[in-house]
């Protein structure tokens, strides 16, 4: 064997040894189902627009795409699946700002770190935060609750899902924009805090889709949301840039692969999944649910996360954001 068929193919079996493909197999792929990895539970967010993205993917690759829930540690054991599934382009995985930005910022058990470890493929959609308050207060307006919590320095109270979270750097983020102060109070769940801004206990959240029907059922009052643009779920409740108020939330929905899948396979799967979020009636059903398609490239998914990441830490650093 001369030295260079010796070199091609030790070099071949390293590609396999390292869950890669050669340049053949990565021409034919996909050949079999793709496994995506939803870190979370079926029935939400994450998971019901993994599958509607995952429907029209399967369609774009001419191959099924299976959704696989892996829930547990806020994410982590699902990403950890998928950095122990073999690097051939069959499995990719689900993240959002949690996963990629707070949690490797907060949490020293996560482990996991993102721009090291993942391929970035593309943000799917950009989610939005909605601003509610209880409604027994006399605040009708966005410019109703700075007046009002600039009168009570201190006073208000707001809920987060959990101190570290993204809702709570969003939160902090909204104050400095809007030049109030107010006392966060952390829970384990958005559904506890919209009970409590209900019931009086919270004066005001920032809260996700869940809020919906205690919106439309006039439980809470919603005065603001932090899209880019109008919803199509909130039509008549006005953006903050709207209300001349420069705040938008760190909010989306994206997909990643583990970090040594062949570049030829990260590139066609990338690709598929913009053509995929695309798709007029992908599109169509996103915008009801009230996201942004957004589709981007893997550079430019890179560059959101690091100045999310940045942002945060000086926020932590400046003491803004408290994790006890």
């Amino acid at each position: 064997m001369t030295n260079r068929r010796l070199t091609m193919k030790l070099a071949a079996l390293a590609l396999v040894a390292l869950g890669g493909a050669s340049p053949a197999e990565a021409a034919g792929w996909p050949e079999r189902p793709i496994n995506l990895i939803v870190p979370y539970p079926p029935g939400g967010l994450t998971d019901i627009v993994s599958r509607i993205v995952g429907e029209q993917l399967g369609k774009e690759l001419n191959t099924p795409v299976v959704i696989q829930n892996r829930s547990g540690a806020g994410g982590k054991i699902g990403l950890q699946a998928m950095l122990q599934a073999p690097r051939d382009g069959y499995t990719f995985a689900l993240v959002v700002p949690a996963t990629m930005v707070t949690l490797p910022l907060t949490n020293e058990a996560y482990k996991i770190k993102p721009l090291e470890q993942f391929e970035p493929l593309t943000i799917a959609v950009d989610t939005f935060l909605t601003l509610v308050v209880d409604r027994r207060l006399d605040i009708k307006t966005l410019k109703d609750f700075s007046a009002y919590a600039k009168q009570n320095p201190g006073k208000l109270n707001y809920g987060t899902p959990g101190a570290g979270t993204s809702f709570h750097f969003n939160n902090v983020m909204m104050a400095q924009k809007l030049g109030i102060v107010a006392q966060h109070v952390p829970y384990t769940g958005e559904v506890q805090v919209l009970n409590d801004v209900t019931g009086g206990q919270l004066q005001y959240a920032l809260v996700s889709n869940a809020g919906k029907t205690f919106i439309e059922s006039g439980q809470v009052r919603a005065l603001a949301v932090s899209a880019q643009q109008r919803v199509q779920s909130f039509p008549n409740v006005p953006t903050f840039k709207e209300l001349g108020v420069d705040f938008s939330s760190d909010g989306w929905v994206g997909y990643v692969a583990a970090k040594g899948t062949p570049k030829p396979i990260v590139d066609k799967l990338q690709q598929a999944i913009v053509r995929a979020v695309s798709a007029p009636q992908v599109r169509t059903r996103l915008a009801e649910m009230g996201y942004q398609v957004v589709g981007n490239t893997p550079a430019e998914f890179r560059q959101i996360v690091q100045s999310s990441t940045e942002r945060y830490a000086a926020l932590l650093r400046s003491g803004a954001v408290k994790l006890d």
